[in-house]
């Protein structure tokens, strides 16, 4: 859960403040697929070795993402690195309600989430996604096809 409170505040930074990009990067693309299907909705996160900036990006209804470095502009990319590369997408329950139908419908217990990416792709250490290095001066088209199945 932790993973994933980090990954939302990650992309609230990821909007940018302004048009000018303060970092030297360069675009970033590709297609992720679920099950060999090009899916909406998944958070894509590159995360550097140390200290360095991450870069995330969200994939439309094509599966498509554009990476996007936090206080950059949008869908200005990563800055050339190697990443590690983690996946997340998920359902919790309760959370298209208001609060009134949210108390009546959930209560007190802890609302059901659901991973509709598994929840393995999230964590580094779990997800057998190699890293990818992002070039200056290259194409950076990097594509991830997840699975669902163990």
């Amino acid at each position: 859960m932790k993973r994933i409170f980090l990954t939302a505040i990650l992309l609230a930074f990821l909007t940018g403040c302004g048009q000018k990009n303060p970092y030297d990067t360069v675009f970033v693309e590709g297609t992720v697929k679920l099950d060999g299907v090009p899916t909406a909705g998944i958070n894509i996160v590159f995360l550097p070795p140390g200290d360095g900036n991450p870069a995330g990006g969200l994939t439309d209804d094509s599966g498509k993402y554009k990476l996007t470095t936090g206080g950059a502009p949008v869908g200005s990319g990563a800055i050339p690195n190697e990443y590690n590369v983690t996946f997340s997408k998920m359902e919790i329950e309760g959370s298209n309600l208001n609060f009134e139908d949210y108390q009546k419908q959930i209560g007190d217990r802890p609302p059901k989430t659901t991973y509709i990416v598994p929840e393995k792709y999230g964590n580094v250490a779990t997800s057998g996604i190699k890293p990818v290095k992002v070039e200056k001066g290259k194409k950076n088209v990097f594509d991830f096809n997840l699975s669902t199945k163990e």
